[in-house]
C-alpha cells in the first residue's frame, strides 16, 4: 500500500507531500501547499471519480469552500502537469451517469527509501552545480535575509497581524448569494445584499456581529432591489443602489443601529444607464464618496457628496480611453481615499488621493484580475488587496512593500478588514450578476420532442461560447479573472484545453465555428480572429493585423471564411482565404453582423444592428429580408441563427423577458415558436440530426460571506 505521505510517482513525475514539490526530469517546481493536498487526494482514490463535496470534506474539511475554489487548485495543479508533459491529461473532468468531479488516469508509484535518497542526492548535486555564489556572496545573502526577517517581523507586529490567515468559517447561511458587505465603522454592524434566486430581488440585510446567526431584512417592503449598501460612522444612515424603473441610483434611509430596520428612503443621485454597482464611501456624517459615469461610454469618477449642501464635487479624473475608477474606500484616519483605476492594459492600479492636498499618489499595485476591492488597515498604514493568484495581499503604504498574508488562494473577493480584529470578511461571488452560465439542451419539439430542457454540463464558470464539432461541442470559459478557457465536450466527458494560450488580454465577446470534417475551428476575439485545433486548444494567429473582425464562419461550399467587421466605425464584410490571405471586401454585405454561406450563390446573414435575417443571392445580386428581429443580448451575434435545408432556426426577444427560439419555414413563410430560452445568448447549436437544441442558460450559485482569520 502507497503511503502518500512519503514521495510517490505519478508516471515520470516525483511527487514530495512533505516538501510541497512536482519533479520532472530534474526539473522542481514547488506546488500549493492545499494543491498538493488535492493531488494526493485525487492518487489515493486513483481512477474513482471525486466530487467536489468530497474535497470539501476530506481535503478542505469545510463546507464553504467555493467551486471557484477547488476549481482553481485542480487549473493549478493541470497547468503544471501540462508544463512538462503537455501530451498527457492527468486529471480528468468528469461529468454524466457516473457522477460529476475529477479522476487522476496515471500508474503511481511508491519511491523506497533508497531511491528517494538517490533523488535527494541528484537534486543536491544539481544545484551544486547550477550555483555561482561566492563564500562572500551567500554570507552576504544570508544576512540581507537575516535583516530582511527581522524588518517583515517588526512589521507584521506593527499591524498586529498573524503570519497567515487561513482560518475560513461561514459568515452568512441564507440561500441564495450575499455580496457587497459593508461593515460599520465600529466594527458591530455587518449590512450586505442578497438575492435567493434570479427572478427575485435583492435585498439588504443586516446583523450584530455579535449575534450573526440573526440577520434582518433592512426594508421590509417586497418589491424593491437594493445592493451596494454603505452605513456612515455614526451608524444613523445608509446610502445604497436601487434599482427602479426611471428611478435607479442612491438612495439614502435613515438607519436603527439595535433593531436594524431602515426607513424614509430618499432618491438623492439618480444614476444613468450603465451605473449598476456604485461604489460608496462614508467620510464623515455628512459626505460621502461614490462613483458613476456621465454616459454609456464614458469612464466612471467619483464624486463627494454632501448631505447637507446636496451637492456633489467631482474628485476624480481618469483617462478617456479607459472604463475609469471602478472601486474606492476611505481610510480608518480619513486622510487617504484609496482608488482602483482601470488602466488602457484592462486591468486595474491602485492609487492614493490625499484628502487635504487632493495629491493622486501612485502604488505598485497592479492587478489583471477583476476582483474590485481594496479596504485598509485599522491604523491606516496598509492597503489589503487580492493579488493576481488570487492571494490575500498587503501594501504597506510607507515602505512600499507587498506580501502575501494568507497561503490560501481563491478563498474569496471584495477583501474588507474588520475594524479592530484579526479579520477579514470575504465573498463568495464574483459580481452583481452571477456569470455562471451552464450549457442545456431541448427535445425540439418541432422533431417530436418534449421540449423540456436537460443540463449538459455545469464546470462553475461563465460559458460564453459554443459551437458544434465532430462528437460534442467546443465551447469557451470565462474565469472570474475575466480570462478566457476553452473546452471540449465529448459524451459526458469534458476537458479543457491546455494548449491554448490563455493571454489576459483575451476578452469577451467571442465566437467559435467548426470546419466539419477537420480538426480546425476558427475563433474570433479581440477584433481578429485565430485557428484552434480542437482536440489540443493549440491555437495560431489567422486574421491580419489591422483587421477588426469578428462571428468569423467557414464557408460551407468553399475554403474561404467570411467575417463581419467595422471599418471607420462603420460595419463592413470581408471574404477570407483559410490562410488569412487574400482579404476582400463584401461591398453587397457591407451592413452583415453575421454570414453564412450555405451554397454556391446563396448568403444568409443578420443585418447590424437590427439583427434582421436575410437571404443574398451574388448570382443576381437581390437580397430579400426573411426574419423581422426586435432584440437580442449582445452586440455581437454570435452562432444566433442556424440555416437548415427547411428553415431557419433562430434566437428573438419578442418582449420584454420573453425569449425564445423560433423557426422561419422557407416553404409557408412562416414563423413559429419552439421554445423559451431564459436568456438570450448569442448562441445556438442543433445536433445534425435537428432533435437537440444546445443554447447557454445562466443560474446562480448559492455562494455565502465567509469570515477569514
Amino acid at each position: 500500500m502507497i503511503d502518500f505521505e512519503q514521495p510517490f510517482t505519478i508516471e515520470a513525475f516525483i511527487v514530495n507531500p512533505k516538501m510541497d514539490t512536482l519533479s520532472y526530469q530534474g526539473q522542481t517546481v514547488e506546488v500549493q501547499s492545499m494543491g498538493m493536498k488535492v493531488l494526493c487526494y485525487l492518487a489515493k482514490h486513483q481512477d474513482k471519480v471525486i466530487s467536489r463535496d468530497d474535497l470539501r470534506e476530506h481535503v478542505w474539511q469545510n463546507t464553504t469552500a467555493s467551486n471557484h475554489t477547488i476549481n482553481n487548485y485542480i487549473y493549478s495543479l493541470r497547468r503544471i502537469f501540462s508544463k512538462f508533459d503537455p501530451d498527457t491529461k492527468y486529471i480528468n473532468t468528469v461529468t454524466g451517469g457516473k457522477g460529476n468531479g475529477y479522476r487522476l488516469i496515471a500508474k503511481i508509484k511508491q519511491i523506497q527509501e533508497n531511491e528517494s535518497t538517490d533523488v535527494e542526492n541528484k537534486s543536491r548535486k544539481t544545484q551544486a552545480v547550477n550555483s555561482f555564489f561566492t563564500k562572500t556572496a551567500i554570507f552576504k545573502l544570508l544576512s540581507i535575509t537575516l535583516i530582511t526577517s527581522t524588518l517583515l517581523f517588526l512589521f507584521l507586529s506593527d499591524f498586529k497581524l498573524s503570519a497567515d490567515y487561513k482560518r475560513i468559517t461561514p459568515l452568512t447561511k441564507q440561500i441564495g448569494r450575499e455580496q457587497s458587505p459593508a461593515v460599520s465603522d465600529d466594527g458591530k454592524l455587518i449590512l450586505y445584499a442578497n438575492r435567493i434566486q434570479r427572478d427575485k430581488y435583492w435585498a439588504l440585510y443586516a446583523s450584530h456581529t455579535s449575534n450573526l446567526d440573526k440577520a434582518v431584512k433592512i426594508f421590509d417592503k417586497q418589491n424593491t432591489s437594493e445592493n451596494f449598501v454603505s452605513i456612515s460612522p455614526n451608524n444613523k444612515y445608509i446610502a445604497f443602489m436601487r434599482y427602479k424603473s426611471n428611478q435607479s441610483g442612491i438612495y439614502i434611509a435613515d438607519f436603527n443601529p439595535a433593531t436594524l430596520k431602515a426607513h424614509n428612503p430618499k432618491l438623492i443621485i439618480k444614476l444613468q444607464k450603465g451605473n449598476f454597482s456604485p461604489s460608496i464611501s462614508w467620510l464623515n456624517n455628512r459626505q460621502f464618496y461614490y462613483n458613476m459615469k456621465e454616459a454609456e461610454p464614458a469612464p466612471r469618477k467619483f464624486y463627494l457628496y454632501d448631505l447637507v449642501l446636496n451637492t456633489s464635487e467631482q474628485i476624480s479624473a481618469p483617462p478617456i480611453n479607459t472604463n475609469g475608477d471602478f472601486a474606492g474606500t476611505i481610510s480608518p484616519n480619513k486622510q487617504l481615499f484609496a482608488i482602483m483605476r482601470s488602466n488602457k492594459d484592462l486591468g486595474l492600479e491602485v492609487y492614493l488621493l490625499d484628502i487635504q492636498t487632493n495629491d493622486l499618489i501612485p502604488t505598485p499595485i497592479k492587478i489583471d484580475e477583476k476582483r474590485v476591492n481594496i479596504s485598509f488597515s485599522d491604523d491606516s498604514k496598509a492597503i489589503y488587496f487580492i493579488d493576481n493568484e488570487g492571494y490575500l495581499s498587503q501594501f504597506n503604504i510607507s515602505t512600499r512593500e507587498i506580501s502575501r498574508i494568507s497561503s490560501l488562494a481563491y478563498t474569496g473577493y471584495w477583501p474588507l478588514k474588520v475594524p479592530g480584529k484579526k479579520q477579514f470578511i470575504l465573498q463568495q461571488d464574483w459580481g452583481l450578476s452571477s456569470l455562471t452560465t451552464r450549457i442545456i439542451k431541448h427535445a425540439n419539439p418541432l422533431k417530436g420532442g418534449d421540449g423540456k430542457a436537460k443540463v449538459v454540463l455545469e464546470n462553475g464558470l461563465s460559458i460564453r461560447s459554443i459551437a458544434k464539432v465532430a462528437n460534442g461541442l467546443l465551447f469557451a470559459s470565462i474565469k472570474p479573472n475575466h480570462q478566457v478557457e476553452l473546452w471540449r465536450l465529448e459524451g459526458n466527458s469534458a476537458k479543457k484545453l491546455t494548449q491554448f494560450n490563455e493571454k489576459n488580454e483575451y476578452t469577451y465577446p467571442l465566437s467559435i465555428n467548426w470546419l466539419q470534417g477537420t480538426a480546425k475551428a476558427v475563433l474570433s476575439i479581440n477584433n481578429s480572429c485565430r485557428i484552434i485545433n480542437i482536440n489540443t486548444g493549440k491555437d495560431i494567429p489567422l486574421c491580419p493585423d489591422g483587421e477588426r473582425v469578428y462571428s468569423a464562419r467557414f464557408s460551407n461550399v468553399s475554403d474561404n471564411i467570411y467575417l463581419a467587421g467595422t471599418k471607420f466605425d462603420q460595419p463592413y464584410a470581408v471574404q477570407m482565404g483559410s490562410s488569412g490571405f487574400p482579404v476582400k471586401p463584401l461591398d453587397a454585405l457591407a451592413n452583415a453582423n453575421l454570414i453564412i454561406h450555405y451554397s454556391k450563390d446563396i448568403f444568409y446573414y443578420s443585418e447590424y444592428g437590427t439583427y434582421d435575417i436575410y437571404r443574398f443571392n451574388s448570382k443576381t445580386a437581390t437580397k430579400e429580408r426573411l426574419i423581422t428581429r426586435t432584440y437580442l443580448n449582445n452586440p455581437y451575434s454570435a452562432n444566433d441563427f442556424v440555416v437548415t435545408k427547411t428553415g431557419i432556426y433562430f434566437m428573438d426577444r419578442v418582449a420584454v423577458r420573453n425569449n425564445a427560439i423560433y423557426f422561419y419555414d422557407f416553404e409557408n413563410k412562416t414563423t413559429k415558436f419552439v421554445i423559451p430560452s431564459k436568456d438570450n445568448y448569442p448562441n445556438l447549436v442543433l445536433s445534425d440530426d435537428e432533435s437537440e437544441i444546445f443554447l447557454i442558460e445562466s443560474y446562480d450559485n448559492d455562494t455565502n460571506l465567509i469570515l477569514l482569520e
